[in-house]
């Protein structure tokens, strides 16, 4: 684990430039996970390890190029990526997702490599809103297509009513 307290104040790892989360919902999610993935425990690792690699199709880092796309997994609402994703990290509370050690003395960092945990939590909140401003855009979509099929059942049957 990579979570540091020094003098009291508590910082986490970044493995990449923070400002790259601001790119698009997908950009955030992943490198949000990545910092998840540096400062986590095993199983946290895992899990976003599955849901990173759903979210880049599967592709390997020397696969992804300057024209690399993610998945629509976060824009299907006929998939399960979202709400689970969104269930996964509401089970995160600031006090509980990652364990911090003080640093060692006399140890150099580079703490331009690193970020006040307080203001990555802040961002952290934020994701998670957007997730759920996402999954209502999914029930919003759904109900559309649900009275599209519905209308165009009707029109087949001749029922010109509806």
């Amino acid at each position: 684990m990579l979570c540091l307290l020094i003098n009291g104040v508590k910082y986490i790892y970044l493995s990449n430039a923070n400002d790259l989360k601001y790119k698009s919902l997908s950009s955030n999610v992943y490198f949000t996970l990545r910092d998840i993935f540096w400062n986590g425990d095993t199983n946290q690792r895992i899990n976003v390890n599955n849901f990173n690699s759903i979210l880049i199709n599967n592709s390997s880092l020397e696969e992804r190029g300057k024209v690399f796309e993610y998945s629509d997994a976060l824009y299907d609402y006929n998939s399960c990526y979202t709400k689970k994703l969104y269930n996964w990290l509401s089970g995160m509370t600031k006090d509980n997702i990652f364990d911090f050690d003080k640093l060692e003395d006399g140890k150099e960092i580079d703490m331009s490599e690193y970020m006040i945990y307080d203001d990555w939590w802040d961002q952290f909140l934020n994701l998670h809103k957007k997730l759920e401003e996402q999954l209502e855009k999914h029930k919003k979509w759904e109900a559309e297509d649900i009275e599209r099929d519905f209308n165009r059942v009707a029109e087949t049957m001749g029922d010109e009513n509806y």
